[in-house]
């Protein structure tokens, strides 16, 4: 737990101020996929004890996801609109951080009679790699980058999320107001 803890440690402190500026948000986020999905394969089949300091190392890398997809996220929403959109991932971590362990754990449980208690392991890196399949359609370049997000405001009414006001796209500032303007 001390080498996870310090490679995460590591990562965080070190590994994101270098890799970021050089390889860029989308290929850091695939690169730490990558490094989870193999981190996960790698617990399913270990045997030894240094099978988890390889873990340990993968995670250093896999530890670059999250601060990537920040930055992507902050980087292709409105200016005005990033605290909202990285409250909402914020939100979705807080949620898979609280559930995650849960459902991990009792898969773990169910598989300690099995014939391969690794398997739970197995099922996350093929949830990693969804993610990864739907990581790979993000641009490499966003620099020049602009979402295509086209919003629906009203029945019948298809806007450019670029042309919407705060107003229009708020929750409940606005969508309350354009209700009543239908009746």
């Amino acid at each position: 737990m001390a080498a996870l803890g310090l490679s995460t440690m590591v990562s965080e402190a070190v590994l994101v101020r270098i890799m970021i500026p050089l390889l860029g948000e989308t290929r850091c986020m695939r690169l730490g996929l990558i490094s989870f999905a193999l981190q996960c394969v790698l617990l399913a089949v270990a045997d030894s004890p240094w099978y988890l300091f390889a873990c340990a190392f993968l995670a250093m890398i896999g530890n670059l996801v999250y601060p990537s997809i920040s930055s992507l996220v902050s980087s292709t929403v409105k200016p005005e609109m990033v605290g909202r959109a990285l409250g909402a991932v914020n939100g979705v971590k807080s949620l898979t951080e609280g559930v995650g362990p849960l459902l991990f754990g009792t898969l773990l449980t169910m598989s300690e009679k099995d014939k391969f208690p690794g398997w739970p392991y197995f099922l996350a890196a093929i949830m990693v790699a969804l993610a990864y399949r739907a990581g790979s359609t993000l641009p490499s370049d966003l620099e020049n980058y602009t979402p295509d997000l086209y919003i629906k405001i009203r029945p019948n009414v298809v806007r450019h999320a670029s042309t919407i006001s705060e107003e229009e796209f708020g929750l409940l500032d606005g969508s309350e107001d354009v209700e009543n303007d239908e009746r």
